[in-house]
């Protein structure tokens, strides 16, 4: 486990909307971990490192949608990993949930 990361990670498929910029649409990929603080999107649109995206997913099937914002915290060539900013209390609730 990288020493960077505060929180385990679980495997996941989940169909994630990411947007990098007010200007632009909103990227359809899918998430390949998640965490209680953040999780790596699978993407060939990657924005910079350090650059605040907004995330829109569903951590389970029926479970609400988390609409949050998350720092970029590094990128590959498979996607980038992104750490949650400011998570309410009911989207960290509906990710525990599937941890």
């Amino acid at each position: 486990m990288n020493e960077r990361r505060n929180a385990d990670r679980k495997p996941v498929r989940i169909l994630v909307q990411h947007q990098s910029s007010s200007e632009g649409g909103y990227e359809i990929d899918y998430a390949s971990d998640l965490s209680a603080g953040g999780m790596f999107i699978a993407s060939r649109a990657t924005p910079p490192r350090h650059a605040t995206v907004h995330v829109q997913f569903a951590p389970a099937k029926n479970a609400p949608l988390v609409s949050t914002f998350a720092r970029v915290t590094h990128v590959t060539p498979d996607g980038f990993g992104a750490a949650f900013i400011g998570l309410d209390t009911d989207a960290a609730c509906a990710i525990s949930a599937v941890l």
